[in-house]
């Protein structure tokens, strides 16, 4: 009885030492947001909703209250300039420590969030290095080759970050931490290195909504991969008529489906190159399936006709609920999807150097 009873006692006192209440207090170590408000915001299901704000004061700023589940969330500040921070933290029960300056967000004081600044602290100096190496691909006295030199250095950064990405998930795929990170991150892996995350995941962390939703993508996008046949879309075009994939595969050599939006910043910056392969290949080698995820009707034909994009479009206006986007388990823009004569996939968001080599290796 008497160890029954201290064990009793040793769990209360255990349980009465984790914090009920959260405090965030913060400094700011920039003059110009003096007097701003600082957002406490949460994305949930690509809608932002604003849990508490604060005014910063005398370069501080404080918040109080009982976070009901830890979870990551945002730091959000409107700057006078119309640039925005939005930074995440791990919001839960504690005392947490923000410290905005030029160079970004901190957040210390609790297990998960000195987790998640390590994280942070790493992918961001990779994105540095990138920013700097892309900044000489805009040079235009740029040759061929350089700028060629420059992509290769890109698409090993991008990889460098995706193995970041993979083996941070790896080792925290039962935290908190470790589950942003892998849905933030999940669309640049591979199914084979989704799964191996997923199987390491326990019942209660696969329970989770946004991991549900993931595992759920996983099990699609293996019916749309590379060796799969093709699944149908028939969506309406640009004059409200219903256009089926069907109907163009076996007419080329390739259908190439391109996922994308007007509102879609990397969508219109790749479109250049995209337009030039087409003008290159279209006719017997290639046709090209535009599969929009936009909702606005007149912004959607607006760009296609100001941009001049001259291959097939359908779209059913739905934006990330597109059935098309969703039968492909696409779940990031630009996306692409290569499909041969016979409706078999090739690949998908395969670079246009490769989509090249596919093409110039069909029969002529």
């Amino acid at each position: 009885m008497k160890k029954l009873f201290y064990f009793i006692v040793i769990t209360i006192l255990i349980a009465s030492c984790k914090p009920t209440t959260y405090k965030i207090e913060g400094t700011v170590n920039e003059p110009s947001l003096n007097g701003k408000y600082v957002f406490i915001k949460e994305r949930i299901n690509r809608v932002w909703t604003t849990i508490d704000s604060a005014k910063i004061e005398n370069r501080k700023f404080a918040f109080e209250g009982v976070c009901d589940s830890a979870r990551v969330v945002f730091i959000a500040i409107e700057k006078a300039d119309g640039e925005s921070i939005r930074e995440p933290f791990v919001f839960e029960n504690g005392e947490i420590k923000i410290h905005i300056d030029k160079s970004g967000v901190t957040a210390e004081g609790t297990e998960q969030n000195e987790v998640l600044q390590k994280y942070l602290i790493l992918k961001n100096s990779y994105y540095a290095k990138a920013e700097e190496v892309y900044k000489s691909f805009n040079d235009s006295t740029a040759t061929e080759a350089e700028k060629e030199a420059v992509d290769a250095k890109m698409a090993e950064f991008e990889n460098i970050i995706t193995a970041n990405d993979i083996q941070f998930s790896t080792d925290n795929a039962n935290s908190i931490v470790g589950n942003y990170v892998f849905g933030s991150s999940f669309y640049s892996m591979t199914v084979e290195q989704k799964e191996k995350i997923v199987q390491l995941m326990t019942p209660q962390t696969k329970a989770i909504p946004r991991m549900a939703e993931i595992i759920a993508a996983i099990d699609v996008e293996k019916q749309t991969s590379k060796g799969q046949k093709f699944t149908e879309i028939e969506l309406p075009d640009m004059q409200g008529q219903k256009l089926a994939l069907s109907s163009l595969i076996g007419k080329t050599d390739f259908v190439l489906i391109d996922f994308w939006a007007s509102w879609c910043g990397p969508c219109m910056k790749s479109l250049p190159e995209l337009k030039a392969l087409y003008a290159k290949h279209k006719g017997a080698k290639l046709e090209i399936l535009g599969v929009s995820l936009d909702d606005d009707t007149l912004a959607w034909k607006e760009t296609v006709n100001k941009q001049q994009i001259n291959w097939k479009h359908i779209s059913d206006l739905q934006g990330w609920k597109s059935a098309g986007a969703n039968l492909y388990a696409i779940r990031s823009i630009p996306a692409t999807v290569l499909i041969d004569r016979n409706g078999v996939i090739v690949g998908r968001n395969l670079k246009l150097s490769e989509i090249e080599q596919y093409l110039s290796a069909a029969k002529k």
